[in-house]
């Protein structure tokens, strides 16, 4: 006959006389049961791998054919981790997860309202969606929204002000001149309560809006006072910003050339990477030296974006610029329209991206202009360069450049020679 099995009640006996004298710690499991199938596949599907060395065999166990047991996954649930190791785990979340996060529990509200835990502020990271319960405002029937994105930014503003963050990357893209939004207010705000001394990286949009449509009825005269206005909203902010943040490394900003805003930029002496954006269409004209005056006040320089346009009633619509800079790498100036290099003093400088043809019909026309050519600005200028639009150089391959570099240079280069053969091809002149 077969034996009788335990009745339900010795086998809770049996258990709870196997766990006498265990102080429940994970090291007092043994090895062959510390970690279940269940318990691993479980937890892999969430954070706990970061605080959990799991050796391999561990991870390619089959959970099919493994007891699952209630010791085993009670071993050690998220809440009675330690604090510092919840704080850690919730670090790699971004910032809309951790909004998610804070509606779990109270004790969750309480530990992620911690300042160093939105040490990355994104106001663009805000959904443009509908709010699920708004019942003000107007009727919602795009999927982008205006109203509810405005009052998203202003209830993350909120928040900010009152945890006061300890923030290392800071982005929006939010127009500072429009008369009802109030965003530069938001900024202003920001600015003047978050701790920014360990600020590091930073790209500010503040010459448009992305949720609100464009002003179609706007007459001519609005749109310039929004335009003016909008600069000096900027130019007050931005000062304010560089003094509290000097430490910061990269910098990707539309960018009005005003001599108040150029002095303010030059104070960012730990500056590695900078992208400067054209602003409108009536920017103030980029000259010569505005552009010594930044080389020579940023040493630390490795990477340079620059977008310029040069107004076609300058010279033909070309303008030649000398660079010079020891610290810098790469040279991104393919985004301006009449930029021109005419002599570089880069001893750094390996990779150059340039604009396709720069120039104009007018120009082309033109047989007073004369411009050097490409290679010998590079030869003579940038000796470690390796790379121009994304061909790679050669050794001595300026001073004999193959049939594809040639090519490349019909395209980028405005000297008599190489503009010739382009200006052919493209108006058959």
């Amino acid at each position: 006959m077969c034996a009788a099995r335990p009745s339900r009640a010795n086998s809770r006996k049996v258990r709870k006389k196997s766990g006498k004298g265990r102080d429940g710690s994970l090291s007092s499991i043994p090895q062959s049961r510390a970690f279940f199938g269940s318990q691993v596949d479980r937890y892999h599907r969430t954070s706990f791998p970061l605080v959990m060395d799991l050796s391999s065999d561990d991870e390619m166990q089959d959970p099919a054919g493994m007891m699952d047991t209630d010791e085993s996954v009670a071993c050690l649930p998220f809440q009675q981790l330690p604090e510092l190791c919840k704080i850690k785990i919730w670090s790699f979340l971004q910032q809309n997860d951790l909004g998610r996060c804070m509606l779990v529990c109270t004790e969750w509200c309480h530990l992620i309202q911690k300042p160093y835990l939105w040490s990355s502020v994104r106001f663009s990271a805000l959904s443009y969606s509908c709010l699920p319960h708004d019942h003000q405002g107007p009727v919602h029937k795009d999927p982008i929204c205006h109203h509810c994105f405005r009052k998203r930014v202003f209830s993350f503003s909120k928040f900010l002000y009152r945890i006061k963050p300890v923030v290392k990357q800071f982005q929006f893209c939010l127009d500072l001149s429009h008369p009802t939004d109030q965003f530069n207010a938001v900024v202003e705000q920001f600015l003047d309560t978050a701790k920014l001394n360990l600020l590091t990286h930073a790209d500010m949009n503040w010459k448009e809006s992305p949720s609100r449509a464009p002003l179609d009825q706007e007459s001519v005269q609005d749109y310039m006072y929004r335009y003016r206005r909008r600069q000096r909203v900027f130019s007050r902010i931005f000062d304010r910003f560089v003094t509290l943040s000097p430490q910061i490394s990269t910098l990707v900003i539309p960018f009005d050339w005003t001599d108040e805003n150029i002095r303010s930029l030059c104070h960012l002496k730990g500056l590695e990477n900078l992208v400067l954006e054209k602003y409108g269409v009536f920017n103030h004209i980029f000259t010569q030296h505005h552009l010594t005056v930044l080389m020579k006040s940023l040493v630390n320089l490795k990477k340079l974006l620059l977008e310029v346009w040069i107004p076609s009633c300058n010279n033909g619509g070309m303008e030649v610029y000398c660079i010079a800079s020891s610290s810098l790498t790469f040279l991104d100036i393919s985004q301006c329209r009449g930029f021109y290099i005419k002599n570089l003093n880069t001893p750094n400088l390996l990779n150059l991206r340039m604009a396709r043809r720069p120039w104009r019909q007018i120009l082309l026309q033109s047989q007073t202009l004369h411009l050097p050519c490409l290679c010998a600005v590079l030869l003579e200028g940038a000796p470690q360069i390796q790379e121009i639009n994304g061909f790679h150089l050669e050794r001595h391959s300026l001073m004999q450049p193959p049939e594809e570099l040639s090519t490349l240079m019909n395209t980028v280069c405005c000297c008599v020679r190489h503009r010739t053969v382009s200006g052919i091809e493209m108006y058959g002149m």
